[in-house]
């Protein structure tokens, strides 16, 4: 995973690539995300990671959700097809793949609102196939689902947005490599 953080990235970002645009229960899933990758881009020692994730989901009654996004994000790491674009915690704007990612949780969530465990559209398998290779999609929904659930139980909704442009498309099969190791430049 990439960082994105190249100083011109820190200027302001205004309209809906903005971090300032999302609603709560997104900047707090994205702050996570973007805290985990930076630790692994620096070789932050586990302890610390955890620290700082803790600071922030104890503001918002949610540190159950910190185990659930890490095992997501290391399964990311591991089983991503290409290159993902995560930005520093500081930048203002925010890329597709973190967009992406977040609607898998806000998909996840929504499966869980309505009671249906079943996604027969597989809209989560085609949602996430432009980040990780398909055994990876099947491990990466269980801490998905998981995270979900915390943050509902926290009473934090990452509510849907338009999603048709979500969709990405699969890399071809000769292209899918295991780009993530630690301190890897695949984790941006």
């Amino acid at each position: 995973m990439s960082s994105g953080c190249d100083s011109h990235r820190h200027n302001p970002a205004d309209g809906e690539d903005s971090f300032a645009a999302l609603d709560n229960g997104r900047k707090l899933a994205l702050w996570g995300i973007r805290v985990w990758v930076a630790a692994l881009r620096n070789n932050w020692p586990p302890a610390q990671t955890r620290e700082t994730l803790m600071e922030g989901f104890a503001l918002a009654y949610a540190l159950e959700a910190i185990d659930p996004l890490e095992g997501m994000m290391s399964i990311l790491a591991g089983g991503s097809s290409r290159q993902i674009a995560v930005n520093c915690p500081r930048c203002p704007g925010v890329t597709e793949d973190e967009r992406i990612l977040l609607d898998l949780v806000s998909l996840c969530q929504q499966r869980r609102r309505s009671r249906s465990h079943l996604d027969r559209e597989d809209r989560f398998g085609r949602m996430a196939g432009g980040l990780m290779t398909p055994a990876a999609i099947r491990l990466f929904e269980i801490p998905a689902l998981l995270l979900a659930d915390c943050l509902l139980l926290a009473g934090i909704i990452l509510p849907p947005r338009d999603t048709a442009a979500a969709v990405v498309r699969r890399p071809e099969a000769g292209n899918i490599l295991p780009f993530i190791h630690p301190a890897s430049p695949n984790l941006h």
